[in-house]
């Protein structure tokens, strides 16, 4: 896998959380499909992620999802300027906790975009697009719309799509 920082992805959690996440996404989908449930941004090319975690924070994304599925995806105009903005729009997250009660303003489509500056995992990889200069908002996406961007939009490209050995 060539992955580089300012990629991101999108896996799924078979948890009771990730299980959830996917039946309300799936609900609110247009095409009524909802595979992935978690979001994360690639820092480095050895695989160090940053994401949402209980504590937002690090970690290594072939040792944490390894035999998992896992999308990444890129933007084509993805570059060490932009990812250092990125990057630095959003450092300040690490460390906190996860802001779980954001995911109830998720059932609610238009409380959703109600962000008081807290961010759940994909909203934190779209913040992390729109300080990069990438995207308009972040408020308000899942997991599924951020997969659904990789998969549609023609500025992305997906770099991976499969199980990690």
């Amino acid at each position: 896998m060539n992955i580089k920082p300012g990629d991101i992805f999108c896996t799924r959690n078979p948890m009771w959380l990730g299980r959830a996440i996917n039946f309300v996404q799936k609900i609110g989908s247009k095409d009524n499909q909802s595979e992935y449930s978690h979001a994360g941004i690639i820092l480095t090319a050895d695989g160090e992620t940053f994401e949402a975690l209980w504590r937002n924070g690090r970690q290594n994304i072939f040792e944490a999802y390894k035999g998992k599925k896992v999308l990444v995806g890129r933007h084509i105009e993805m570059d060490p300027e932009k990812f250092g903005a990125g990057w630095n729009g959003i450092k300040h997250h690490e460390g906190k906790w996860y802001a779980g009660h954001r995911l109830l303003l998720h059932l609610i489509p238009l409380a959703s975009k109600l962000s008081f500056g807290m961010a759940v995992c994909s909203e934190i990889v779209m913040k992390f697009l729109c300080k990069a200069g990438i995207a308009d908002t972040w408020a308000g996406w899942n997991p599924d719309d951020v997969a659904d961007m990789i998969h549609n939009y023609k500025v992305y490209e997906v770099v991976f799509e499969g199980v990690i050995e």
